[in-house]
Parts: C-alpha cells; sequence; structure tokens
C-alpha cells in the first residue's frame, strides 16, 4: 500500500469526503508526523473529529485501518529523510564535474517541470499585489536564498521584510503580522523545530502561506495558501540549493512581468542613486 505517496491517495479523494474527514486530510498533508506517530484518538483531538471519522479515513485511502496508514506514512517520512552521512555511503560513479552537472541540470528541469503554473500565478499576484505586506521567513539551512529574494523583491515592490535572527526576535517580529500579508518560507525538510512554530504562529494570525520547500507533505501550516516544491539532487551530502533558488528567481520576475514598464523607472532611480552615491567601483 505504499507505492503511491499519502499526499497523492489524498488528493485522489479528498474531493469527495464529508467535511470531518477533509480536516483529517488536511492534517495528514500539513503535519504527518501526527499519524506516524499517534493514534486515532490523538489525530481525532488534533482535528476536532472522533476516532470512527479517523478509520473511515484511512478506508478512504485503501488502507484496512490505522495501522496501515499509520505504518506508511512512517515509511513514507524515513524513505524522503536521507541522512547526510548516508549520502556518503553511496558509491561514487563519476567524476565531480560530471555528478555535478548531472545533478544540478536535474535539480533546475524537475522544479521547473514540477511546479504548477497556476499556482505559480496565484502567488505572483499576491506578491505584486501593493496593499499586502510580504514577510520572508527562511531556514538557517536556506538563509541565503531567502536573504537573495527578499533583496531582490524589496527592489521591485516596497512592505517587503526579512525575518532574521534568534527565535525570541522571530516571533516578536511576526507578531506584527495582520490578516492578508504573506509569509514565504523557504526550508528543507528535516524541518527546524523553530521555523515550523513561527510559521504556524503567523498563519494563525492571519497570513497567507507560501511554502517553499522540497517536498510534500510538510509539517509546515498550508492553510488558505500555495507550496511550491524544488529538486534538491546533490552529489555530496547536502542538499542542493539550486532548485530553491530558481523557485525564487521564478517569483521575483513574475512579479516584474506585471509591471515592466512601471519598474523600469523605479530601477532607474534606484540605479541613479547608486551612481550617485558612488556603490559601485568602476
Amino acid at each position: 500500500m505504499t507505492e503511491r505517496s499519502i499526499q497523492a491517495r489524498v488528493r485522489d479523494v479528498v474531493g469527495d469526503l464529508p467535511a470531518a474527514q477533509q480536516r483529517v486530510a488536511e492534517l495528514a498533508v500539513a503535519d504527518p508526523e501526527a499519524l506516524a506517530f499517534g493514534t486515532a484518538q490523538t489525530v481525532a483531538e488534533r482535528t476536532g473529529t472522533s476516532a470512527p471519522t479517523v478509520l473511515r479515513f484511512a478506508a478512504a485511502l485503501g488502507f484496512d485501518g490505522y495501522t496501515s496508514l499509520r505504518d506508511a506514512v512512517r515509511i513514507e517520512l524515513s524513505n524522503r529523510l536521507r541522512s547526510a552521512a548516508a549520502r556518503l555511503q553511496q558509491p561514487v560513479d563519476a567524476p565531480l564535474f560530471t555528478r555535478t552537472r548531472r545533478a544540478e541540470l536535474a535539480n533546475v528541469e524537475e522544479t521547473l517541470a514540477g511546479l504548477d503554473p497556476d499556482a505559480v500565478e496565484r502567488v505572483v499576484g499576491w506578491l505584486a499585489a501593493g496593499e499586502r505586506r510580504v514577510w520572508v521567513l527562511p531556514s538557517s539551512q536556506l538563509a541565503g536564498v531567502g536573504s537573495r529574494f527578499a533583496d531582490e523583491l524589496s527592489l521591485v515592490r516596497s512592505r517587503v521584510r526579512l525575518v532574521e535572527g534568534a527565535e525570541f526576535r522571530i516571533h516578536t517580529a511576526l507578531a506584527g503580522v495582520e490578516t492578508g500579508d504573506v509569509l514565504v518560507t523557504f526550508d528543507i525538510q528535516r524541518h527546524e523545530a523553530w521555523l515550523v512554530r513561527a510559521q504556524r504562529s503567523a498563519i494563525g494570525r492571519g497570513a497567507m502561506p507560501v511554502a517553499v520547500t522540497d517536498r510534500l507533505p510538510c509539517s509546515l501550516d498550508l492553510t488558505g495558501g500555495v507550496a511550491l516544491t524544488f529538486a534538491t539532487e546533490t552529489p555530496g551530502p547536502f542538499e542542493s540549493q539550486v532548485g530553491a533558488m530558481v523557485v525564487a528567481n521564478l517569483l521575483v520576475n513574475g512579479v516584474v512581468d506585471l509591471d515592466r514598464a512601471g519598474l523600469a523607472s523605479r530601477i532607474d532611480v534606484l540605479e541613479q542613486a547608486w551612481r550617485e552615491t558612488g556603490q559601485f567601483d568602476g
């Protein structure tokens, strides 16, 4: 029963599920660990349903009981969370340049092929709406990608804030989130626990989530939002960030495309200011 992902099974049936089972489905996608390490009763308590509802949800996915569903989720999580140490044990089958080229070309192709154009268009529309504030929350692993994204987006629109620092400072900053704001997270699973806490807190305040992550399901709160996934194939022990950068570039360029003429004037003003203040050498 594990040849198809839990997310794929949920996607196939969620539209036909009763409301109570849909809440269980949302938890299965947003927080699979709750199923992997919980019981039918604890899942019922998390979703405000009942244990029989959880069992009916398992049956709707094709499992013969909660235990079978739980075991499938555990296997899926285990297969997806390969450690850096495990990657180092894999045999080297080609020179470094060959392996790197193969991996990074695949990351670009797979990332772009796997994105839903409608979902990207939806996110771009949110990011381009000047009345919305945009909060960028990267994990420590993707701090560079998140910082670059926030910097470039702030050049083409105002009210963009990069959220960084100690967890105390992050929660302090996100206390200013208002309904309708956009929260863009950049993360690679295994999720850093502080980021999950901060993201869920911000979504609870009314922010619209945009989760840029390497795979689904994930532990982030996707309520009312969009997840954009990227490939992370690597010739070494650590996940590649090229796919994440592809998504970041795609989103910024999408915002630019909505108002190229207007943004040309904005960038001209910035360029002039940089030149006048001697910001560049040569």
